[in-house]
């Protein structure tokens, strides 16, 4: 970690009302995952803005749902390899959630579609880039940017161009918001996601219900040994949330199908589960079960080299006048797959706020120039 003079808080104040422009217009640009187009425009204004930075801009394809953006930034060291900057443009917002939460800065408060989760994020890295231009500085090593347009889908198209960067840099910050009050995100739970489907046998309900054997009760009885999976103590835990059976309620239902969501805070914890759903075995031997999915997101497991960032993001925090902490979460980003891949991952650096996925999403006017500051800071350190 290198030691650098900061730019100050107040300084970075002076580039508070360019950030929220900035992020005016990415806000502004609807970008909801499988939304191509809308993906696109979002692609065109942060590479414009990667450009003007002196950024190298690749665009790649991603048919069906727009274009991932990577960038190279030079900095002052040459040798060795780059830090990844990781970040993503898409939303859960449908076009025309704006109308009902418009861009506005109110309370104390700044309001959008996607503005904490994660434009705000993005904003910032950029703007904090500019800042260190403006003022004859660079990042203390070359800067890999990578901004996705799946994640909000589980990044099935950007994954392994990910794990490819996460393998080829030294370190990743991840501009997801912050926990609330500030925190960064040091450790995240990883997620499995299975579809479970049961086949029975119909019969008339009524005439001889005997002859058939039902996947609807079947699938009842497995759900409840699936929750005798979760694991409290280790801080495992599991949620079938779509159900789905039958064909009409006189009939003895040939077919059902369940979802399941695992999260879970260790790789070991991954495997057991997995393990356990696929030895299960039908209560009515008349009926069929079939398992289809697995792990989707490595847990991001705190690590003494993760540490060691946390420790040089709070020392330079502090260095700027204010206090970070770190925090758990149980939801899961591409920081899982960063980390997963053995690069050391920082996560939560974007602005604090809330409402994620809500109409109530906003970021907190006050915290923007911190995290200018911050972001700015942890490029010509870390």
């Amino acid at each position: 970690m290198k030691e650098a003079n900061l730019l100050s808080i107040a300084e970075a104040e002076a580039w508070t009302g360019e950030c929220l422009e900035f992020l005016r217009s990415l806000v502004e640009i609807e970008s909801p995952t499988r939304h191509a187009a809308a993906n696109v425009a979002a692609a065109d204004l942060l590479a414009d803005a990667l450009v003007a930075l002196g950024g190298h801009v690749e665009r790649i394809p991603a048919p069906g749902l727009g274009e991932h953006l990577r960038a190279h930034i030079s900095g002052l060291e040459r040798n060795g390899p780059p830090l990844l900057v990781l970040g993503h443009m898409d939303t859960v917002h449908p076009v025309g959630t704006l109308e009902r939460n418009p861009f506005a800065i109110s309370g104390g408060r700044v309001t959008g579609p996607g503005i904490y989760d994660m434009k705000g994020g993005l904003a910032v890295a950029i703007v904090a880039l500019r800042m260190l231009a403006a003022n004859g500085r660079r990042p203390a090593t070359d800067l890999s940017l990578l901004i996705t347009c799946d994640e909000e889908h589980g990044s099935p198209h950007s994954w392994e161009t990910i794990e490819a960067e996460a393998r080829a840099s030294r370190a990743a910050l991840v501009l997801e918001p912050s926990a609330r009050g500030g925190a960064v995100k040091s450790r995240r739970k990883g997620v499995s996601a299975y579809e479970f489907t049961v086949k029975g046998r119909p019969a008339h309900a009524g005439i001889e219900p005997e002859a058939g054997a039902s996947a609807v009760h079947e699938i009842a009885r497995q759900i409840c040994r699936i929750y005798e999976l979760a694991d409290a103590d280790e801080g495992t835990t599991i949620s079938v949330g779509v159900v789905e059976g039958g064909t009409a309620e006189n009939v003895v239902a040939s077919s059902a199908r369940c979802t399941v969501d695992v999260r879970f805070w260790t790789s070991a914890e991954a495997e057991r589960v997995d393990e356990a759903l696929r030895v299960l075995k039908p209560v009515d031997p008349v009926c069929e079960l079939h398992l289809e999915g697995g792990v989707n997101r490595g847990p991001l497991e705190r690590t003494e080299a993760s540490g060691r960032m946390f420790a040089a993001a709070r020392r330079l925090a502090a260095q700027l006048g204010f206090v970070i902490r770190e925090e758990a979460t149980g939801g899961g980003s591409d920081g899982n797959i960063t980390a997963a891949a053995g690069c050391p991952t920082l996560d939560g650096l974007g602005p604090d706020g809330g409402g994620a996925h809500t109409l109530q999403e906003h970021i907190l006017l006050d915290d923007v120039p911190r995290r200018i500051g911050l972001m700015a800071a942890l490029f010509e350190s870390i």
